[in-house]
């Protein structure tokens, strides 16, 4: 039976041709963004500990599937990554029991959505947690419209709560937040976020990151909630059941029906392949006219997206 995910409708959306690959091959790399996103959301599914379990997934996405980075300290991009997932996974699940995923629901056209969102409070509600640049009303605006949120709320129709965690923008390989970056007076030794007149710390005080700081979680979470950056850094914000929700599965369903019935390569989308939010992974090939191949590194998807027509 065919299935529906809110990714495979969002790479559609962004570039047909990426999407069609995207069910046939195994990219060779993953951006570190991606990295973080699957490394947290293992953390928040975990049995054991939440940081432990997202830090130790992050290292082995890096070393097991690789690092799709410009920069050459590949050891520094992995750690830097790896220290973020664990602290944003042990912060957002807390004393809660793992995050579950919603089961499966059948579409009207036969089709199985599968979700890639959690199930919310008393399990009648789904959460997401978007990852962003920052968080202002275009990203709300983008956020609500996305597949990830709109579809899902769509596809079960109950409402979502979505955790929205500012990280910044990705600049040599780190990321610049509250999370990952603080300031150590060096005789005081006390760990600071911001002055609380507005003023930048001087040069008296060292910059210090998560990554190498001796800091424990608890101790850095402490050091956030009294400096009053930890309410700037998250954010839930909800989300009802769109008024147009029919609407929307049949555009999804209308989707389906061609995303399975293509079966050679759509037109490339090149002012896609090089974005720098989302760079493509196939960019090493698809813009010079190349397939995707072994030879270049991807590996054949073990789960195809069916090539019949649905329904």
């Amino acid at each position: 039976m065919p299935t529906t995910t809110a990714k495979i409708l969002a790479d559609d959306d962004r570039c047909r041709r990426a999407a069609y690959y995207f069910e046939r091959w195994q990219v060779p790399a993953l951006t570190p963004k991606q990295i973080l996103t699957q490394a947290v959301e293992h953390g928040l599914m975990a049995v054991s500990d939440p940081g432990e379990a997202a830090a130790a997934e992050s290292l082995r996405l890096a070393t097991e599937v690789g690092l799709d980075t410009a920069e050459t300290d590949l050891l520094a991009v992995a750690e830097h990554v790896s220290a973020l997932a664990e602290f944003l996974a042990w912060l957002l699940r807390g004393d809660t029991a793992p995050y579950k995923r919603p089961e499966a629901i059948r579409m009207p056209n036969g089709s199985l959505w599968t979700s890639g969102a959690f199930l919310g409070a008393q399990e009648r509600s789904l959460r997401y947690v978007a990852l962003v640049d920052r968080w202002d009303a275009w990203t709300q605006m983008a956020l609500e419209n996305s597949w990830q949120v709109m579809g899902e709320c769509a596809a079960y129709q109950v409402p979502m709560s979505v955790i929205v965690v500012p990280i910044g923008k990705l600049r040599k390989g780190r990321w610049s937040n509250p999370f990952t970056t603080a300031y150590r007076h060096p005789v005081a030794k006390v760990l600071r976020f911001k002055k609380r007149d507005g003023e930048d710390f001087g040069s008296t005080w060292d910059r210090v990151l998560r990554e190498q700081d001796k800091a424990s979680r608890e101790e850095w979470l402490d050091a956030m909630t009294d400096d009053g950056v930890l309410a700037e850094s998250l954010h839930v914000h909800h989300v009802d059941v769109p008024e147009n929700f029919s609407a929307i599965l049949h555009i999804t369903e209308s989707k389906l029906v061609r995303i399975a019935g293509t079966t050679d390569p759509p037109e490339p989308q090149f002012s896609q392949c090089f974005d720098r939010i989302h760079p493509c992974p196939f960019r090493a090939c698809c813009p010079r006219g190349l397939e995707p191949s072994e030879e270049l590194g991807f590996l054949h998807h073990p789960a195809h997206f069916p090539p019949e027509i649905i329904g």
